[in-house]
């Protein structure tokens, strides 16, 4: 059975409150089930146990262990990142600087021509979508509902080229800033 109230507190969050706009969540014992307008997700804590009271969710360790209890705060940013990219679609934008450098999007496979002499070749993973942004096709628009395979993505797209520190060239985000470093004078 889906929970469908507005808002619920966690019990480590108790000054942020998580509102929920579309998103029907479930637990039990061990699983916790979201359904948003975004997707579906299942997630399974082994040694984590879910209690709701009224508003409230406690998350509760089973075993008494060291390395549990610093895991708990990290369950309790997952699942608020989860809730708010089921709401919310996470967006990142890459900027790809320097001559030729071009991206082509071809049905589920991304081209980076990258000055290289051939076209690196990319799957597109399911859960990705991704838009050109411009008619150059140097600016590309990546959208997920998950935070950390958003991530993952954009850097495994960073690392296609290194970046040039003397020339400003390579991929990067959009509010990234770079400091060029100086050439030596002779």
């Amino acid at each position: 059975m889906f929970f469908k109230k507005r808002y619920f507190k966690f019990a480590r969050l108790s000054k942020k409150t998580l509102y929920l706009f579309n998103v029907f969540l479930n637990f039990s014992n061990f699983y916790f089930e979201f359904l948003g307008f975004f997707g579906f997700y299942k997630i399974y804590f082994k040694y984590f146990y879910f209690f709701k009271k009224n508003n409230f969710i406690n998350i509760f360790n089973l075993k008494k262990l060291f390395f549990l209890k610093k895991l708990t705060g990290f369950i309790y940013s997952f699942i608020f990142n989860t809730i708010k990219g089921l709401i919310f679609n996470y967006e990142k934008i890459l900027i790809f600087r320097g001559l030729g450098y071009k991206v082509i999007l071809r049905s589920l496979y991304l081209y980076f021509y990258l000055s290289y002499s051939h076209p690196c070749v990319l799957k597109i993973p399911s859960d990705i979508f991704i838009k050109i942004l411009n008619n150059n096709n140097n600016e590309i628009s990546i959208k997920s509902n998950n935070k950390q395979r958003l991530g993952e993505t954009c850097l495994i797209f960073k690392k296609l080229k290194k970046v040039d520190i003397y020339k400003g060239k390579g991929i990067f985000y959009k509010n990234e800033k770079i400091i060029l470093k100086i050439f030596k004078k002779k």
